[in-house]
């Protein structure tokens, strides 16, 4: 059970969802199930046209849920925004937010988990996946059992942030569409002083629905957001290291899209993407559906 002393700590539930309704059914049936004590729950519909809209018209009349319909895609950054802006406004007092995805399979144990860790640890935020960043790479934190260690990166899906240093350190990057956005804001999360941790996870399951890794045509469309929104955070945190991290990481990148068969168009994504950033292109410049540029 939770302890007594952290049983009268409030927390939110925060989620963007783009065409999966199958996937967010799923999840949220399997919250409604678990009984989660959450406060409010914000759910930002970003423009989806698979009948997630027509689900959650239903969904947002149950207590505490509220539903926002974007119309537009604006991305998951400006998703995020969205709500936290939308939480903020409820005026109802919440120390923790926690962060959801609609491809991932929480467990009933995670609220409770994140919960105990947060409020018995020194973490300002605590998630299931994350990394140290070293010069040119990125190197998983992987704790045992039972323990949390230290990152200076964490995906935000599963993970629970406090309030406050949401607060302090300010929204996420709206103009981004995709990518980079969540490395932006946990860098100005330790800017702030606020500490990221990494607990042994037991509790979460990421599906990758959006198939974000290997060579698909996923990441295609992700890898020109990938280069052009690593130009942005350069030029908004620039220092040496952060100009040699690019270089070597940007590098290996290109030098890893020779690979697959579909080289030329890769290599081509990932050069415009580059030149967007440095031209400042923001928002959705890019359809992920059609990989056609927009203006």
């Amino acid at each position: 059970m939770i302890q007594s002393k952290i049983s009268s700590k409030t927390y939110s539930i925060v989620l963007v969802t783009y065409n999966r309704v199958s996937f967010l059914k799923k999840l949220l049936f399997a919250i409604s199930e678990y009984g989660w004590d959450f406060s409010s729950m914000i759910i930002v519909d970003n423009n989806s046209n698979d009948g997630t809209g027509e689900f959650l018209a239903s969904w947002g009349e149950k207590k505490g849920v509220c539903v926002i319909s974007s119309s537009t895609n604006v991305g998951h950054g400006a998703g995020i925004a969205i709500a936290l802006q939308k939480l903020e406004s409820l005026n109802n007092p919440t120390d923790y937010v926690l962060f959801l995805e609609d491809d991932s399979v929480p467990s009933e144990a995670l609220a409770k988990i994140l919960l105990n860790a947060i409020t018995t640890s020194g973490y300002d935020v605590i998630s299931p996946i994350g990394s140290l960043v070293k010069l040119g790479r990125r190197v998983s934190v992987n704790p045992g059992k039972g323990e949390i260690k230290p990152a200076d990166f964490c995906l935000l899906d599963g993970a629970i942030l406090r309030y406050e240093a949401i607060i302090k350190t300010g929204l996420p990057v709206t103009d981004w569409f995709m990518m980079v956005d969540d490395y932006e804001y946990c860098y100005r999360l330790r800017k702030k002083g606020f500490k990221i941790g990494i607990a042994h996870n037991t509790f979460h399951e990421i599906l990758h629905a959006g198939g974000g890794g290997g060579f698909t045509r996923s990441t295609l469309w992700r890898g020109y957001y990938q280069s052009r929104n690593h130009v942005f955070f350069l030029k908004e945190h620039f220092t040496l290291f952060h100009l040699l991290d690019f270089i070597l990481l940007q590098g290996k990148r290109f030098l890893a899209s020779f690979i697959p068969r579909d080289r030329f168009q890769r290599l081509w994504l990932r050069t415009v993407g580059l030149w967007h950033g440095v031209t400042g292109k923001k928002g959705k410049t890019l359809d992920p559906e059609t990989l056609r540029y927009r203006k």
